[in-house]
Order: structure tokens, then sequence, then C-alpha cells
């Protein structure tokens, strides 16, 4: 992967989020084949959209947990506005993005090859429960710096606490210089969705 988000990621930030609430169907319960996964604490779990919220309270938004979508740059050879020149794409370490890619429509499509990495799921006591854990999650975006997933021995980041400690390490790019932390983006949309175990 080559090319980089930088640029892209600054200007359509705010409509990727938009794009995103306008093309994803939610639904009333976790059913049928798992379409969406999500890394939580390490592990990967299945999600089933179920309410989105593009002007939350403040009260949900200060008990809301982080989101993130950590994109990743294209693939030589995709061009966004053809999504048939854009195939699964292998890292040098032989990681697969776990949307790869995925294209919905609109500015999303900047975005095709990205990971969900949440805060918690079932069976994780405070930040889960053993049923089908509902949120409610704040999105926030986040760009792998290309001379990091790149390396032969990158591996993702698969918890929150490993992004927070990622952002320091230099393994993402800067996308909102001048904020109080220039790695994200936080939209401010909330999302309620289940979250279930593989299987």
């Amino acid at each position: 992967m080559r090319k980089t988000n930088t640029i892209i990621t600054l200007g359509f930030a705010f409509i990727l989020v938009f794009s995103v609430l306008s093309t994803i169907s939610p639904v009333a319960k976790a059913a049928g084949p798992c379409t969406e996964t999500t890394y939580a604490n390490g592990q990967l779990f299945c999600i089933f959209i179920a309410k989105i919220i593009a002007n939350p309270s403040p009260g949900l938004l200060a008990t809301a947990e982080p989101l993130y979508i950590a994109s990743y740059s294209l693939p030589d050879g995709c061009g966004t506005g053809n999504p048939t020149n854009c195939g699964a794409e292998t890292l040098p370490s032989g990681y697969q993005p776990l949307c790869n890619p995925c294209f919905h429509g609109g500015a999303l499509n900047k975005f095709p090859y990205h990971d969900h990495v949440i805060s918690g799921a079932p069976g994780f006591g405070n930040h889960g429960t053993a049923g089908v854990m509902k949120g409610p999650w704040f999105l926030i975006l986040i760009a792998y710096n290309p001379t990091h997933s790149s390396t032969l021995t990158f591996t993702p980041l698969k918890s929150t606490s490993a992004i927070v400690t990622g952002e320091s390490s230099g393994d993402f790019l800067q996308l909102n210089p001048g904020a109080s932390n220039p790695y994200e983006i936080n939209t401010g949309v909330v999302i309620i969705f289940g979250v279930q175990p593989l299987g």
C-alpha cells in the first residue's frame, strides 16, 4: 500500500461519517450471518448496528466508549471512484484488514480498507455483559502511518489501550493538527450496536 490517506482524511472526514450513517442499515437485534466484525480487547467479535445518533446529548456522549475506525492506505491501482479496481489487499506482513475492502457508497469509498476497534464486548467485566452488548460508542477516525503498516512485522492494534499507546509511538498519521489529540478525528456521532462472539 503506497497511497497515503492523509489529505483525503482531512478533506473528507466529516463527509465520510455522514456517508456511513446514510448507508448502514440498522437492525433491531442480532440475526443472520455476521457481516461486520470488530476487535475488542484483542479478540474478534460480530457487530450488529441497532441505532445511529448524529446529534447525541452531552449526557449520552459522556457515557459512550470510543469506536475506532483504523484506516489503511490505498493499494496501488485502487481508484476509489471505481471500486472494481480495488480488490482484497494483503499487507507485507500477511495481515488483511477487517474491511478488505468495504464499499458502501459516497465518501466512505475513500476509506475502504480499515479495522474497527472497541473497548469492550460480552464477557469483559465492567465493559461487557453475558448477552449482547449495546454500547453506546462514539465514532473516532484514525489512520495508520504507512511506514508502520507496510513493515513485515506489522500487527494491527486490537484494543483501545493499544491504540492510545500506538498514537504516542508514531503508528498513526496526524489527521487533526493543532488539536489536543492530533491523531484522532472525533466525529461526535454515537452508534449503538450489538456485540456478540463469533460463531
